[in-house]
């Protein structure tokens, strides 16, 4: 029986049997195939199952490379304030602010009627020797048909005091426009005085 096996698989192919052999290697192949994907699907192995749920692998430091340092919690990180907490002696009280808005409204109560040309620069009070020179030689004026006008100011914001300098910023209302006044102040023993007006 073998001795006729080895002659059957020994014997020379005829040329119409070479279809038939190429189309049974084919589907071998094919079903060899489709046997391997089906127990691919099947899942991992029990024994990598319980592993992968044991423990989880470390996390690694970049894709290329694993961590060779031991998982460790990271505590939260604070981003850093812009701005620092200025020193207590450069922090100007409560009674300093109100003292220079106090002042810079009564620079207003002269300034704004001067530049609506019914005032005086010798009637602006709160004021700088240097800046009432100034404002006197270049006196800051509205078109004429606005000085008919009644400016007030509506609110005073703080942009930035301490105990020797003051910034501020004053809107103010004509009844028709709305603008803003900066005005820089310097503190001395005789009181806050403006020091600089914007236009």
């Amino acid at each position: 029986m073998i001795d006729r096996l080895r002659l059957a698989l020994n014997r020379p192919l005829h040329d119409g049997e070479r279809p038939r052999l190429f189309a049974a290697a084919a589907a071998v192949i094919v079903a060899a195939g489709t046997a391997f994907a089906l127990l691919d699907d099947a899942g991992p192995s029990a024994e990598r199952s319980r592993a992968a749920t044991a423990s989880p692998p470390p996390s690694p430091v970049s894709s290329a490379e694993p961590s060779l340092l031991p998982a460790r919690p990271i505590a939260p990180i604070e981003a850093p304030s812009e701005e620092g907490q200025p020193p207590a002696a450069l922090v100007a009280s409560r009674t300093q602010v109100r003292h220079a808005k106090r002042a810079a409204r009564r620079f207003l109560a002269g300034y704004l009627p001067y530049v609506y040309g019914r005032a005086s620069a010798g009637e602006i009070r709160a004021v700088s020797d240097r800046l009432r020179r100034r404002l006197a030689r270049d006196r800051p004026r509205v078109w004429a048909r606005e000085r008919h006008r009644r400016p007030r100011t509506e609110l005073l914001q703080t942009e930035g005091v301490s105990p020797r300098h003051a910034q501020l910023a004053a809107l103010v209302s004509d009844g028709a426009w709305r603008y803003t006044v900066p005005l820089e102040l310097e503190r001395s023993s005789a009181g806050w005085t403006v020091t600089d007006v914007g236009s």
